[in-house]
């Protein structure tokens, strides 16, 4: 890990050196993005860092490589537990050309599952992750190094399948090398788009992921995500986005672990500039027992209602309340009261998005 400083150093050269060959004619684009979050306590119990702090600075490069493949590379420098730290993102190659109707990235990345684990942070519609994002992916999404193929079918309607394999030697965002896995992260995908009444439209995706760790614990996860956009003028007008998940958590020796979880965003614009949205989110664990073997419900359910002010699309201010309340059998309810703040910005000629 890096102290502050190197990784502010490292960080501002790079972009320095990378910026001075921005008109070389090679279409390189370069782009960088901030992104400064914070969460107070509202109550002397509740439990919130009670900092605002700069979560990350990221650094993208994009650039066509030669007349087939193209290459991306983000790095970002961000604090973790109190310390700096300076890591790869993403560095990919990616092409659109190599196979007919066919992407292909061969690199590190975003593994392509579900709706937020597909987008950076500083992208996503809402300030901290849902709690089912935390537990199935972590705060920021899962990463890995391996190939992704994805393919658009020949069908009269919307549909691309994709599946990927990665090394698995970790999971989620981790730091740490972690061991060979007896079997490799390996996941799957499929997609569709649907044209919605009053200018709108809706992607749905199927999503399939597992692997084996060293240990021979076995993951499955298993969930569907929604995005459903209204634009008119160049303004989102109203947003649906959703996801649930299932996760099924195998060890080698021990009880079988299921868990669900999910989240629902409703957002609408009050103004060209300003939006409103509510963030739904519920997670339990299905196979909680207690010591006598007996079932214990359990669940933890959060409501953010987030206001958000984008003066263009290189800016945004948002603000928000999570009230939330963890339930289980036999124990007193657990209730926090948490204000939220984000501030972001990017600078240069940030990547386009799928839908």
């Amino acid at each position: 890990m890096m102290t502050r400083a190197r990784a502010a150093g490292v960080f501002s050269a790079i972009f320095l050196s990378s910026s001075a060959l921005s008109d070389d004619g090679s279409g390189l684009k370069i782009s960088a993005a901030v992104d400064s979050a914070g969460a107070f306590r509202l109550g002397k119990d509740d439990r919130a860092t009670d900092r605002f702090d700069i979560r990350e600075a990221e650094l993208i490069l994009v650039a066509p490589v030669d007349q087939t493949f193209d290459g991306v590379l983000s790095a970002a420098a961000h604090r973790e537990a109190g310390v700096s730290v300076f890591e790869v993102h993403e560095a990919y190659l990616g092409s659109s050309k190599l196979i007919p109707r066919s992407q292909i990235r061969l690199g590190q990345f975003f593994l392509g599952v579900g709706r937020l684990n597909r987008f950076h942070r500083h992208e996503w519609p809402f300030i901290f992750a849902p709690k089912v994002q935390q537990e199935f992916f972590g705060a920021e999404g899962a990463l890995d190094s391996g190939l992704e193929y994805s393919f658009l079918t020949p069908l009269p309607f919307f549909l691309e399948v994709s599946a990927g394999v990665t090394n698995g030697w970790t999971y989620g965002h981790a730091h740490d090398e972690g061991e060979k896995p007896r079997k490799p992260t390996h996941y799957g995908r499929a997609v569709t788009y649907a044209s919605l009444p009053g200018s709108g439209g809706a992607q749905l995706g199927m999503n399939y992921m597992s692997r084996i760790a060293a240990s021979g614990d076995r993951m499955t996860l298993g969930g569907l995500d929604l995005a459903a956009k209204w634009r008119h003028g160049g303004v989102l007008d109203l947003l649906l986005q959703g996801e649930v998940w299932q996760r099924t958590k195998t060890p080698r020796n021990g009880a079988v672990e299921r868990s669900l979880g999910a989240y629902f965003f409703p957002q609408s614009a009050l103004t060209s500039q300003f939006q409103f949205g509510i963030l739904l989110d519920y997670y339990t664990v299905l196979t909680l027992k207690d010591l006598a073997g007996a079932k214990v419900s359990n669940s933890e359910q959060h409501v953010v209602p987030t206001l958000t002010y984008r003066a263009s699309e290189f800016s945004t201010l948002r603000l928000a309340y999570d009230s939330s309340v963890a339930k289980q059998t036999a124990q007193a309810d657990m209730k926090n009261q948490i204000a939220e703040v984000q501030a972001t910005f990017m600078i240069g000629a940030h990547p386009a998005h799928d839908f």
